[in-house]
């Protein structure tokens, strides 16, 4: 396999699985008949750039920089958002520890004329939208 075929695969390694450790890596990469060392991998992970993120199951998950991320709110929503729930125009978002305020500052920036307010604490946010139509538009979203 070609270094940047392997490059890519450990990006979307990084989106589909929490991959705590370069051992997780590895094991990912080997599980995957993708023969790779640790130095290889570490090498990789030292090209990425790659970034420790709260993950879903606690602790700290490697990502890519924002920067390289191809579609960076996507991926965030995807790996941060645990459950979302609607009532109205309201909606209460579950997300993973140490995650809600940034995705916090996400969901004004990308819901910005559909919100009301938006309100968080460490794993928790409750965002009002303008409207229940909003509300289902922003849930729908989140959902996906």
């Amino acid at each position: 396999m070609k270094k940047s075929e392997r490059i890519e695969l450990i990006k979307k390694l990084l989106v589909e699985q929490d991959i705590m450790t370069q051992d997780d890596l590895v094991s990912a990469l080997l599980a995957l008949d993708i023969e790779v060392t640790q130095a290889t991998v570490s090498r990789d992970m030292r090209e990425l750039r790659l970034v420790k993120v709260p993950a879903k199951t606690g602790g700290y998950r490697y990502a890519l920089p924002e920067s390289q991320r191809a579609n960076t709110e996507t991926d965030l929503f995807k790996s941060a958002v645990e459950t979302v729930k609607r009532q109205g125009n309201q909606l209460a978002i579950r997300t993973s520890p140490g995650s809600a305020m940034l995705l916090k500052n996400r969901l004004l920036t990308r819901f910005e004329p559909l919100v009301f307010t938006v309100l968080s604490d460490d794993d928790t946010i409750l965002l009002i939208a303008t409207s229940d139509d909003n509300a289902e538009k922003i849930a729908s979203e989140l959902s996906n």
